[in-house]
């Protein structure tokens, strides 16, 4: 059985508690392989955080975020290629909060670094557990839009000529499947029949195409609005 592939579109998504998604990536559910914590815990290691100086609270996964010097203004979207941190949360005032794997995250911050190491050494059962973006409800709404985007699509290219696009494959996340031997040339007008910009949707394949979907899309994302 292949595994599909998946190209997300979705740059400019914003996921409280997760990071945005951008790229390609193979699709494959994992479960968390960290154990939840036990809210003592966290609170402990909170507090002494806190006492030392470091901005800290926790969310509602239980990990324990601390405040950067990033400062969102108000529209701002969550988007980076920091893939250490485990979560990224804007607070209202638009500051930017981080769960950090370990004290080595903040390697350009020694005295963060050294006060986060230090509560580690006092607190050695804490643990930093995996977030679960399903359970979110700016996530399941956001995923929830996605999905209706996903099948507007795979109607309008229906409509279009294109009777080989299936509805939004579930088993890939509501992702487009795009059939074998699509090529760029048909892609690229399909994209151009129905795909929104202001409706990012994800596009997946089962086997090697001799095009990246998301880079096409990535260009319609970046065409100024008419």
């Amino acid at each position: 059985m292949k595994t599909p592939r998946l190209f997300t579109a979705l740059t400019g998504l914003t996921i409280a508690g997760t990071l945005a998604l951008s790229g390609c990536a193979d699709y494959n559910i994992e479960e968390p392989d960290t154990a939840p914590q036990s809210s003592d815990e966290a609170s402990a290691f909170l507090g002494c955080l806190t006492s030392a100086g470091v901005d800290a609270k926790i969310n509602t996964s239980g990990q324990v975020l601390t405040k950067t010097p990033a400062q969102l203004e108000a529209g701002d979207e969550i988007s980076s290629d920091d893939d250490e941190a485990l979560a990224m949360e804007r607070d209202d005032a638009g500051h930017l909060w981080i769960a950090a794997p370990d004290a080595t995250y903040f390697s350009d911050n020694p005295e963060t670094q050294g006060a986060y190491a230090s509560c580690e050494e006092k607190h050695p059962d804490f643990m930093q557990p995996q977030s679960d973006p399903g359970s979110d409800p700016n996530f399941q709404q956001d995923q929830a839009q996605q999905e209706e985007a996903a099948l507007e699509f795979a109607q309008c290219a229906r409509q279009n000529g294109f009777s080989q696009v299936a509805d939004p494959d579930a088993s890939v996340g509501g992702a487009i499947l795009l059939p074998d031997g699509f090529d760029e040339s048909a892609f690229r007008a399909l994209a151009e029949a129905c795909y929104d910009p202001a409706n990012p949707i994800a596009i997946a394949s089962t086997g090697e195409l001799e095009f990246d979907p998301w880079k096409i899309l990535e260009e319609f994302q970046e065409e100024p609005a008419s």
